[in-house]
């Protein structure tokens, strides 16, 4: 009586879709960016809930959600050079991100707490609408832009509650998740969608002025310019 022959192809194979049975997000994910700067303490969740260190160079993936301390700060930058200042006490999820320099490019990120700055990389340049940005109930409109979010989430001295898009360069477009209304944003203006309405308040409005906490800025400003900056031709 003969042994049934094994056939070592087979076997291979079977342990190789074996894997990506087991461990489907190890083995597809793929960085969508990095952190280049990091001021203070930081933390990295991924789509497994598993956190990781956050120190500066360390991976982002899609899934990913980061969140900075009371008193840090992070820059981080993504594969199509899209820079995003994390400010203190916020959190940022980067839900989706595909950039294969095809016209299928696609991001999608969220505030989730807190105050974040967003310069659009080569996917925002070249296909905005390829860009999918959320901030509790808003939705914003992508068109080239250097803006800041901010989530306050309960009336303080100086801020009401509610999502302010305030624009340093280009312009942005606010949408209200459930009805749709939207209102376009210029540079040096800041718009507002309060948390509750006050007697014949409008959803979405223009700030008369810019709120000091949208002014002040931080430590890693003075980094966008020179991260954003176009890379010469020499160089590439």
């Amino acid at each position: 009586m003969h042994a049934p022959s094994i056939n070592i192809k087979s076997i291979a194979l079977f342990t190789v879709l074996s894997l990506f049975v087991a461990f489907p997000t190890a083995l597809l994910a793929a960085d969508a960016g990095a952190i280049e700067k990091l001021s203070g303490t930081a933390t990295i969740v991924g789509a497994d809930n598993v956190s990781r260190a956050a120190g500066a160079k360390a991976k982002i993936q899609a899934g990913d959600t980061i969140a900075t301390d009371a008193k840090s700060e992070t820059l981080i930058r993504l594969s199509d050079d899209t820079a995003i200042i994390l400010r203190p006490n916020s959190r940022f999820q980067v839900v989706d991100y595909k950039y294969d320099k095809a016209p299928t490019d696609s991001s999608f990120v969220s505030l989730l707490r807190g105050t974040a700055r967003f310069v659009t990389g080569l996917i925002g340049k070249n296909r905005p609408s390829n860009i999918h940005f959320t901030a509790a109930t808003i939705t914003i409109g992508i068109r080239g832009t250097d803006f800041e979010v901010a989530i306050v989430p309960e009336d303080t001295a100086d801020a009401r509650a509610g999502v302010y898009d305030y624009v340093h360069d280009g312009s942005t477009n606010i949408m209200l998740a459930q009805t749709g209304q939207n209102l376009d944003v210029k540079k040096d203006q800041t718009a507002f969608a309060p948390d509750k309405l006050r007697p014949g308040e409008d959803a979405l409005q223009i700030l008369r002025e810019t709120p000091i906490f949208l002014q002040s800025g931080g430590g890693l400003d003075a980094l966008i310019q020179s991260i954003t900056a176009p890379i010469p031709m020499f160089f590439r």
